[in-house]
């Protein structure tokens, strides 16, 4: 199982296809040392793995310090997902604080077109584009781009794949939610991922499918590691779901398509790590599929039996 730790509620970008885990509300934060605490409260349970988000995660000036109080507790993995645009004044300063991983999201490499899907400048791609050389350059081994895949964009997949080749980087294409802003213009900008795995089929090989999240199918395409988040009106994606999420004000949550469901902010100020843990099980108990195979066109009378992730207790 995994925690997706989403740290604040501000972006300095305003993608037009932006789902706001986190973000358009100005909320109470937790502090490093509530997210360590909530961090003890998933290692006794068996989560491991943490991933760090927003809003805009590098826009909080003590990131550094919540990596690295995550980092003492020594989980298998510690990563953070960003738009890159402080990448490249922090990226030594998070390597050094213990963080393992980074995903940064890249829609184009086109200047204005760019500019045009994150509500920025051209000047703004620039920045990024430095802030993931200097995070080559800080150690980091595995770096991955996002890039949502659109109508706006879908004929530069293969550019992507080529850029990754060349800087040693993996691709993750994630598919349009109808989710936020992504609701408005679903249908002008949506693009079935089922159409990017043929073309990666055909110009690459399967890997398989990752099974420990999201059931996600991996190609490797000129070196490159391109993973798929089909996510909409996908059984298969939701069956094979092992993320739950913190939101920045208390909340535990265990899918983007649905409200929270527990609120935790209270058992992480007063400390109370039994009432935090049984608060985690309680949310992994609520777990429900967002698309089944009984309510997605196609897929007949087969129904999903919801899959509860195994927790452990130690």
């Amino acid at each position: 199982m995994k925690l997706r730790i989403v740290v604040n509620s501000e972006c300095n970008f305003n993608c037009f296809f932006c789902h706001f885990e986190g973000q358009g509300r100005h909320v109470p934060t937790l502090t490093p040392d509530d997210i360590g605490f909530v961090a003890d409260a998933a290692m006794k349970i068996g989560i491991m793995d943490f991933k760090l988000t927003g809003g805009e995660p590098l826009l909080r000036r003590d990131i550094v310090e919540i990596v690295r109080v995550l980092s003492l507790r020594r989980p298998k993995d510690l990563s953070l997902t960003t738009n890159g645009f402080l990448l490249g004044e922090l990226a030594y300063r998070l390597r050094e604080a213990g963080l393992m991983r980074l995903n940064v999201s890249l829609h184009s490499l086109k200047p204005e077109r760019y500019a045009y899907i994150t509500g920025t400048s051209p000047s703004v791609f620039h920045r990024v584009m430095d802030g993931l050389l200097k995070a080559k350059d800080a150690g980091f081994s595995a770096i991955k781009l996002n890039m949502v895949v659109t109508k706006v964009n879908v004929d530069e997949v293969d550019d992507l794949i080529d850029f990754a080749a060349k800087h040693g980087f993996s691709l993750q294409l994630i598919e349009l939610m109808p989710v936020g802003y992504g609701e408005v213009g679903f249908e002008d900008n949506y693009v079935d991922l089922n159409t990017v795995v043929r073309h990666l089929a055909e110009r690459g090989r399967f890997l398989g499918n990752r099974v420990d999240l999201h059931n996600r199918p991996i190609f490797n395409v000129n070196g490159v590691k391109v993973e798929v988040v089909k996510n909409y009106m996908n059984p298969n994606f939701c069956a094979g779901c092992t993320t739950i999420r913190l939101t920045s004000d208390g909340w535990l949550k265990t899918c983007l398509y649905k409200p929270p469901s527990i609120r935790v902010w209270d058992l992480i100020k007063n400390r109370d790590l039994e009432g935090l843990v049984k608060a985690f099980q309680k949310a992994n108990e609520l777990r429900e599929p967002n698309f089944k195979y009984d309510s997605v066109k196609g897929h007949g009378s087969r129904r999903l039996v919801n899959i509860k992730v195994r927790l452990r207790v130690g």
